[in-house]
């Protein structure tokens, strides 16, 4: 009978979940500084190199995707092991990498950035790492900017801010024959430094999320956030669970829902989603721009634990929300299942009038106060 609506969120008080878990306004800056100096020193780079190294001049585009592009970028729980990211890729139009093998252009396309970036991060005392599918700089403790790197149809490549939303051609990973007649040469690549080249078009699923949000508003979002949130406070138990896999999920259930009947309570709102996660979590989960790709790529035995802990909030939530009188037992059980970024703060809990005439009656339970974590205004 608890309603702990703005223990998540509010508009009216300036302490709840969704301010804690929000990054401070210089990490955004010093994230934003990062990409602005990335780019610079890659267009640099190109400008001066490229006619030697791949016989053309070419200045690449950029484009910003994951999170940050969302608005759902959360403040890491746990930092350094995690961090926020930024995800920036570089767009090299088609005709420019498809002079040699695909194998010897992507190996070409990441030697070259690397390089340049391990000199940008050594100016900077940031940390360059490879990853399979990009070029990673840590430009902090708690943030990181990846840099993928993509192939792209020449005539979207002139109109990248604006083609938002194209057709693609679908790819088999089973065969993969070093020679570009092989791709489809109407669909964005993505390197990767083992498999050459993979279909992959981060700009559809922007599109297509945005598009969720206008039609559900902003509390898909923040349910988003939420889910993150928990997500990371339970790691390394849900490492497997990716971020685009619990927004699919959530989307999913504001969709069979559907928008009208969606509860107006953020908390109420946020158990609906709950309800239905721990099924979604242990099957196939489609991509909403591509139904050819399942984009649960948990293990077996990770859905299995990834259902669990979804069942285990979804039950103390339901519990808190349908029989908890008392206020302060209501703050603990979220911060037991989010963390203590959940603010102590018994205040915001309202609880039903009838729900109160049982209280008067029972003993009065004590629950002591946990310890407060990062507060934040504005």
């Amino acid at each position: 009978m608890a309603n702990v609506s703005k223990l998540l969120y509010s508009t009216v008080v300036d302490e709840n979940f969704l301010l804690e878990i929000d990054p401070e306004d210089e990490a955004k800056k010093s994230l934003l500084q990062a990409r602005t100096k990335i780019r610079q020193r890659l267009k640099e780079a190109f400008a001066s190199r490229s006619r030697e190294l791949f016989g053309r001049a070419i200045a690449p585009r950029f484009f910003t995707q994951g999170s940050h592009s969302y608005k759902t970028l959360n403040d890491p729980a746990w930092p350094p092991e995690q961090q926020m990211d930024l995800d920036d890729g570089c767009y090299l139009p088609m005709s420019f990498v498809t002079g040699a093998r695909p194998s010897q252009a992507s190996a070409l396309f990441f030697d070259f950035v690397d390089e340049v970036l391990e000199g940008l991060a050594e100016e900077e005392e940031w940390t360059f790492k490879e990853k399979d599918t990009c070029c990673r700089l840590v430009i902090s403790d708690i943030a990181h900017i990846d840099v993928p790197l993509y192939a792209i149809p020449d005539v979207e490549f002139v109109l990248l801010e604006k083609a938002m939303d194209s057709r693609h051609a679908s790819f088999s990973d089973r065969a993969k024959p070093d020679t570009w007649e092989a791709l489809p040469s109407d669909s964005v690549l993505l390197a990767h430094r083992k498999e050459g080249w993979k279909v992959s078009d981060p700009r559809k699923i922007k599109t297509w999320f945005l598009g969720a949000v206008d039609i559900y508003g902003e509390k898909l979002r923040r349910v988003c956030r939420y889910l993150k949130a928990w997500r990371d406070h339970h790691k390394p138990a849900l490492d497997e669970v990716s971020s685009i896999l619990l927004m699919v999920c959530a989307w999913k259930s504001f969709e069979i829902t559907r928008r009208a009947f969606v509860p107006d309570r953020e908390d109420e709102a946020l158990l609906m989603v709950l309800e239905k996660l721990p099924a979604y979590l242990e099957g196939d989960v489609l991509n909403p721009t591509d139904t050819d790709e399942n984009i649960n790529r948990v293990s077996s035995e990770g859905r299995k634990i990834a259902a669990r802990y979804a069942k285990d909030f979804a039950d103390q939530l339901r519990r808190t929300i349908s029989t908890v009188t008392d206020q302060n037992e209501a703050v603990a059980e979220l911060q037991a299942s989010l963390g203590q970024r959940v603010p102590y703060r018994p205040d915001l809990v309202s609880v039903a009038e009838t729900a109160k005439i049982t209280i008067l009656s029972q003993p009065r339970k004590e629950v002591a106060a946990p310890v407060v974590g990062r507060s934040q205004s504005g």
